[in-house]
């Protein structure tokens, strides 16, 4: 125990010695003069009295340090994932009940702390009959971080893992166990001897797929002790197969991998399931099929093709646009005023793609000499209204109606427009090297200045803004300036014009330009895809975590709510609607914070899913978000039957532990004690007390100054 104050201690002594002289001093010089005994006593009860207060302006701290014991802990971890249950063909059948008999046989006791883990770890009892083996994925490596936080202020002296070792989920727990700061012992349960075993390792395959364009399914296979025989892997949807080859098994530890190919005939959450043919004598089938979940887009495009003439532009546009089966393509071509044709203009111009409009207008010189005011105004209109826009320079374009009609609205129009043509190959600035309008497969970027001249208009050009330039007009060897390629993004929507005529010439080239024949088809492609990717300002943006979930995990939405200006909401009210095998669940999504929003579901029942979350914020209408999910067995627990005694082994080893044998698991804390990790440890615990807050203290300075008080009237002092 000792005292600390804010000042030194030499400061407390010289306060001390000149509270004592004081006294002393002022009890010479009283009426009448105090003698013998009395005066010692009265300048002593003084001096006492002014070395409290100047201490209790010290701001004195009574410090007192503490010993005790911190008892021992000891972590149990428990593996309760599907791949310890017995498996009806397993030959590692009874594993689960060895589990809970080594359970059954450790302490219940406030030393003992027990953790169930598969998933997510979880602290229990440790009862052995609380025990269910049905979690869809292991995670050891979040079981050790989850113990090692919530006993790291204790006495921690050691972790027992119980497990076969096959993690399916999370870090490397050999990683952890490096890092461990405790010793990790594990004790393996299962059956460890190599196990007769078909498996679908993986199915690779594209996130994303189109309508009626081919998606490849690579889908691998693993087997153990069925080296050179064949077997069936076939991929079905609902059932139904949809596409079957063979496969020559590979030896114990290979991996052999076929190539199967979907066509999606209709947009959505598609779940397909790879499948390998059964092998007699297997130690599990439940491995022999797994699933993938693709969500199919229907990419196909509408386009309305406006032209000003016929001409040899268009005819070299629409044989690209019509080999494109991911296109549909409307034509009108101007035949008189108000007249094409093709036939009238379409009544749907002015709808969004959703509800039958068009998703691009493509302007091949358009407006040319015979175009009809009212009709280009009600054109204009539409790429007002974010429709995207793609302009084709060619000799028919009145370029004073083109400067009239779309000035602001298409990257570039004529600020001074001139009749002229003349020749100009392509120069392209820096901003093209990265762009990916001009990223064509078989061609790098620079491939397009060896393309044939086209004929630029002598207008002089005047860009939005906004507006990007990729390529400018390149005459005689020297850069212009003058823009070819222009594109431009405002807000959602987007626009692009070649500025050149004569860009048939690209698609009609010589035989000594043969290599550069799939650039002017790949940059159409490009423009039609670029100005048709819209950017995501939907205000409700709402998806499950994953696309598919096992039928015991909880399913997970997270999303997002934005206002017109894209800020975030905070305070709307998200209401998700999730239909499927087990009916319509209606639920409100939690806020978290700048505009987040979170939903945790129970388990579900194996099938499809679709949901809608509606945004809502005093009552009115925010958007809107919908799409799908699926529920189905997970087979990654039982990609590799039987137990990792190598890992498990690992884990001991890199920690500093030991494998401990599964029956000898009710010994462990006696083995503990004699190899003396089971000691208390001694804790120095230091306790502070500010002299401000003891009352005993305030009770001695009134007792002091009441017993000078009193002893000054007996002996008569003023």
């Amino acid at each position: 125990m000792d005292l600390q104050t804010a000042a030194h201690p030499l400061l407390v002594v010289l306060a001390a010695a000149l509270c004592g002289a004081f006294a002393w001093w002022s009890y010479g010089r009283t009426t009448p003069v105090v003698t013998g005994w009395r005066r010692p006593l009265l300048a002593g009860l003084r001096a006492a009295t002014l070395f409290v207060v100047f201490l209790l302006l010290f701001e004195p701290v009574l410090r007192r340090v503490l010993e005790r014991a911190d008892e021992p802990v000891v972590a149990v971890l428990v593996d309760v994932s599907r791949s310890i249950a017995a498996d009806p063909q397993a030959q590692a059948s009874g594993a689960a009940d060895r589990l809970r008999d080594a359970v059954a046989a450790l302490p219940r006791d406030a030393n003992t702390r027990y953790y169930t883990f598969s998933t997510t770890p979880e602290a229990t009892p440790g009862r052995p009959d609380n025990l269910r083996f049905d979690g869809e994925r292991t995670d050891i490596g979040a079981a050790l971080e989850r113990a090692g936080r919530d006993l790291g202020g204790r006495n921690l002296r050691a972790v027992l893992l119980l497990s076969d070792g096959r993690f399916t989920a999370g870090r490397n727990p050999v990683w952890v166990a490096a890092r461990y700061p405790v010793p990790v012992y594990t004790a393996l349960v299962g059956d460890s001897a190599s196990l007769r075993d078909v498996r679908v390792t993986d199915v690779l395959t594209n996130d994303v797929a189109y309508v009626g364009a081919e998606v490849p399914v690579r889908v691998a296979i693993g087997a153990t002790g069925f080296a050179g025989e064949r077997a069936s892997v076939t991929l079905s949807e609902g059932g139904r197969t949809i596409a079957t080859t063979e496969v020559v098994l590979p030896a114990d530890g290979g991996e052999a991998a076929v190539e199967l190919a979907v066509t999606p005939a209709s947009p959505g959450l598609k779940r397909w399931t790879a499948s390998v043919s059964r092998r007699p004598g297997e130690a599990t089938y439940r491995n022999n099929t797994q699933s993938v979940a693709v969500r199919v887009i229907d990419q196909k495009r509408r386009l309305l093709v406006l032209a000003a003439a016929p001409s040899p532009d268009l005819a070299a546009l629409r044989a690209v646009l019509d080999a494109d089966d991911q296109i549909e393509a409307t034509y009108r071509t101007q035949r008189a005023p108000g007249q094409f044709y093709e036939g009238a203009l379409p009544e749907t111009l002015d709808r969004a793609p959703a509800a039958g409009g068009f998703d691009l207008l493509v302007l091949v010189g358009y407006p040319g000499a015979a175009a009809d005011a009212g009709q280009a105004a009600r054109i204009a209109a539409a790429i007002d209204a974010g429709r995207p826009a793609l302009f084709v320079l060619t000799r028919q374009t009145d370029m004073a109606a083109l400067a009239r009609h779309f000035n602001g609205r298409l990257p570039a129009v004529p600020e001074v427009p001139r009749p002229g043509f003349v020749e100009a190959g392509l120069a392209l600035t820096r901003a093209a090297a990265s762009h990916p309008v001009l990223e064509v497969p078989g061609g790098a970027p620079a491939a397009f200045t060896q393309l044939p001249p086209l004929e630029a208009s002598e207008s002089r050009w005047a860009l939005a803004p906004g507006a990007r330039v990729l390529a400018t007009a390149r005459r005689g060897g020297v850069d212009t300036g003058a823009p070819l390629l222009v594109l431009r993004q405002e807000g959602g929507a987007r626009s692009a014009a070649l500025l050149g005529a004569a860009s048939w010439r690209w698609r009609t080239l010589p035989a000594d330009l043969d290599a550069l024949a799939p650039l002017y088809p790949g940059l159409v492609d490009n423009l039609v895809r670029w100005t048709t990717t819209r950017e995501d300002r939907r205000p409700v943006r709402v998806r499950p975590t994953r696309p598919a979930f096992g039928p015991g995990e909880r399913v997970r939405f997270v999303g997002q709510v934005y206002d017109e200006a894209l800020r975030p909401v905070a305070d709307a009210e998200v209401r998700v609607t999730v239909s499927g095998p087990g009916g319509r669940a209606v639920r409100t999504m939690q806020a978290l914070g700048s505009g987040r929003y979170a939903l945790d579901l129970a388990p579900l029942a194996a099938g499809a899913y679709t949901f809608e979350a509606v945004a809502a914020r005093g009552g009115a209408r925010i958007g809107d978000d919908r799409g799908a999910f699926a529920v189905g067995a997970l087979a990654v627990e039982f990609q590799h039957p039987g137990a990792d005694p190598a890992l498990m082994r690992q884990v001991a080893l890199r920690s500093g532990g030991a494998v401990v044998p599964l029956d000898e698991v009710g010994s462990f804390h006696d083995r503990l004690r004699r190899d003396g990790r089971m000691a208390p440890r001694p804790v120095e615990v230091a306790r502070e007390t500010p002299l401000l807050d003891l009352p005993l203290l305030l009770g001695l300075l009134i007792a002091a100054l009441t017993a000078e008080w009193v002893l000054r009237k007996r002996n008569g002092l003023v």
